[in-house]
């Protein structure tokens, strides 16, 4: 049988995996677009319960919610390493099954908070969540091409975004409405949680296929722990990896901002309706992107998004020094979380798919190493979270997406190559 590569013109789709194998018209379950939408799904499920949970720690739990979280995102990030081998020996689906376990063990402990039940629950979600994510992120590339890695990644994250929407107007409807215990609340949240697993359970298993009907396969289906492991730290050696850290970094201290920083500013009763426009944003930002990013490319995406993160956390500092009294505040930031959002939106999208795009055959690896930067930065954030001052947080947020940004643009280019894993040592 010929190579694939053999008698291709310039003008083909390339694969995001290589194989040479025909196959017939997959079921619709199995088709890439159902499993995009089912996965969002089922994340937005989940989430819609993690992220009201994540975001009331540091109002509800104070600095110990703020631990916690720290802890989360530091074993989440150690465990990236070897999530990647994980996703190979499970499977996507039973990993992603395994890991809405873990985020429902945190949720449960949230129930009636004993330090080191908490504590616990945050290593093992750490754990959980870098298997959850690096699945993710390999299921991602699985189902796309080169053409539609954009569209795909932004459709995922619209689905998953949605999130914020229904989690926040039900944690405020539940809250302010009901008035409900905070028990009665995290009860609530451990089912919808536990919901999420029949999403992942309808995943089918997607063929990766070029337009030609030919089967692509992951390479190195037997790879050692030990080669795997390293197959996943080599790729630090990569110019693009190299250039991507930086936007990598600010991906993740950006969200001990959007989740940690800014909801401590809107109060209990204020965060579900401020944060669903902050996911509104976000969902319809990343929809728009994605697709966007397909037609005009990446680089002017993210200046874009650029733009919304130093507009948002500037205005969120001149709100704060300004006007001196929290509730005449509280209908201005509404139009800092949907500057927020938006900037969330266009640097989730770009950098899900410039990774898609740079490492076709290595998605497993270089999902890892993506959560392992992000989880890091995250980690550090909430470590020096309470002790930073909302100017002092600004600064490091506004200054780090800038350097981003121009950091971004030069491992775009890199993207232009045929394959850029003959570059990996």
């Amino acid at each position: 049988m010929k190579p694939i590569n053999e008698g291709r013109g310039e003008g083909e789709v390339q694969p995001l995996l290589n194989s040479d194998y025909q196959y017939s018209k997959p079921s619709l379950r199995n088709r890439s677009r159902y499993n995009i939408i089912v996965l969002g799904i089922g994340f937005c499920v989940l989430f819609s319960a993690f992220s009201p949970t994540q975001e009331l720690q540091t109002t509800i739990n104070k600095n110990l919610g703020s631990d916690s979280l720290a802890v989360l995102y530091a074993f989440l990030s150690v465990t990236n390493f070897i999530s990647p081998f994980v996703i190979l020996k499970l499977g996507e689906r039973l990993s992603l099954i395994v890991g809405t376990l873990t985020y429902s063990a945190y949720i449960a402990a949230n129930i009636k908070v004993i330090m080191p039940t908490l504590y616990g629950a945050s290593v093992l979600l750490g754990i959980g969540g870098a298997i959850l994510w690096t699945a993710q992120g390999s299921f991602v590339i699985q189902c796309s091409t080169e053409s539609t890695i954009g569209a795909n990644t932004g459709l995922f994250f619209a689905l998953f975004q949605i999130n914020q929407i229904i989690g926040n107007l039900g944690t405020a409807a539940l809250i302010d409405k009901a008035g409900l215990a905070n028990e009665t609340l995290f009860l609530i949240f451990l089912g919808v949680s536990l919901l999420s697993i029949l999403g992942f359970a309808a995943l089918g298993k997607p063929v990766k296929v070029n337009d030609k009907g030919q089967i692509v396969e992951k390479e190195n289906q037997a790879m050692s722990i030990k080669d795997r492991l390293l197959s996943t730290i080599v790729l630090f050696k990569d110019r693009p990896i190299q250039l991507l850290v930086a936007p990598l970094l600010y991906s993740g201290i950006s969200q001990s901002f959007f989740f940690g920083v800014f909801p401590q500013l809107l109060g209990k009763e204020w965060i579900g309706y401020v944060m669903t426009v902050f996911g509104f944003c976000d969902a319809a930002g990343s929809m728009v992107m994605g697709k966007l990013s397909d037609i005009f490319g990446r680089k002017i995406l993210v200046a874009l998004s650029t733009l919304f993160c130093v507009s948002g956390t500037v205005l969120c500092y001149l709100l704060y020094r300004l006007i001196s009294t929290p509730s005449e505040r509280i209908p201005y930031y509404f139009i800092v979380a949907a500057l927020l959002g938006l900037a969330d939106a266009g640097f989730n999208t770009q950098l899900y798919a410039l990774i898609g795009v740079i490492y076709p055959k290595k998605g497993e690896a270089a999902a890892g190493v993506f959560k392992f930067v992000q989880s890091t930065a995250t980690a550090a954030a909430f470590v020096y979270g309470p002790y930073a001052t909302l100017f002092d947080n600004v600064i490091i947020v506004s200054s780090l997406v800038i350097l981003s940004c121009v950091l971004f643009m030069f491992a775009d280019n890199f993207s232009k190559r045929v394959s850029i894993d003959e570059l990996t040592v």
